[in-house]
């Protein structure tokens, strides 16, 4: 008997317009009638999935979010933090030597606003996407005392704009221009393999391919996985009764330790090969499909 599912928001739950469908709504409803956990698990803030909570009931002092990718883990009102890990200032300064060689972007994310050293259509799209203001400001003249959620790598040009924009294609852009600079040493593929960067990374960081175009790199015990398990500890809920719902590479860690852990039909192939079920796509109710086969 499964007594907890956690779900991936974008790519998962949401649609291609950013919307949970009825169907969904009505599964998750009577899944929770059941008595069952609902927790939505995702790389957004928790401000980034507000309207999502009120939509489905889950905003409450008893309800529970893993957010930021699993570095923040809190209560459905902001009132109890279970779980915070951050990357230090000199881990962010080493993050940024490492990958000095390469013509990419950077953004992080502290607990009120997003920073960038350049305007970049990416951090436009995450600021909208999660309801934070964005600054930009010198990376030098950072305080060291910072504490930042996590990192994000930005590999993103002109040329693969749609491909980009089409993860939020309903948020606006009011200004073409921040779209990107052109970057004639750009290379599409450069995150195509991220285990030849640096050893030192994989071993010391959390790092993980959200798309071809953007890694989030965070604290060491920071994951979706481990953001699931402590909310399991808290409620009492074994690991065999849990079902981890996702898409993409920050959903990997969750998607293994789940009792059962299950990948969306639009989901990745490296996730689709480490998903014990996979269930319909993002645009058919997988969601709803995963509850009513599991659950109800």
């Amino acid at each position: 008997m499964f007594r907890m599912i956690a779900l991936d928001m974008d790519g998962t739950l949401l649609d291609h317009q950013q919307q949970i469908s009825k169907e969904n709504i009505r599964a998750i409803e009577r899944a929770k009638e059941k008595g069952v956990k609902v927790v939505l698990s995702t790389g957004r803030t928790l401000s980034g999935i507000d309207d999502y909570l009120d939509q489905l009931g889950l905003r409450r002092e008893e309800e529970h979010s893993v957010t930021c990718s699993g570095a923040y883990v809190v209560n459905n009102i902001n009132t109890k933090t279970v779980e915070e890990n951050y990357l230090q200032y000199n881990e962010f300064q080493r993050i940024l030597e490492i990958f000095d060689p390469y013509q990419i972007q950077y953004n992080f994310y502290t607990k009120d606003r997003i920073y960038t050293q350049s305007t970049n259509f990416t951090t436009h799209i995450d600021a909208m996407a999660n309801k934070l203001p964005m600054e930009i400001i010198n990376f030098g003249e950072l305080s060291k005392d910072i504490k930042i959620i996590k990192m994000t790598l930005i590999n993103e040009d002109i040329c693969v704009k749609d491909e980009i924009t089409s993860i939020y294609p309903d948020l606006p852009i009011e200004d073409e221009k921040v779209f990107t600079r052109i970057n004639h040493r750009f290379d599409r593929k450069l995150f195509h393999d991220i285990t030849k960067f640096s050893k030192e990374l994989l071993e010391k960081y959390t790092v993980l391919k959200t798309t071809p175009y953007h890694i989030e790199i965070l604290n060491k015990e920071s994951h979706k996985g481990n953001g699931v398990k402590r909310l399991a500890e808290l409620y009492d809920i074994k690991k065999e009764e849990i079902i981890c719902v996702g898409d993409s590479g920050n959903d990997r860690q969750m998607i293994e330790y789940a009792g059962l852990g299950v990948a969306m039909g639009n989901a990745t192939e490296e996730i689709k090969q480490i998903a014990d079920y996979v269930t319909n796509s993002n645009q058919e109710h997988g969601v709803a499909h995963v509850i009513e086969k599991f659950i109800l």
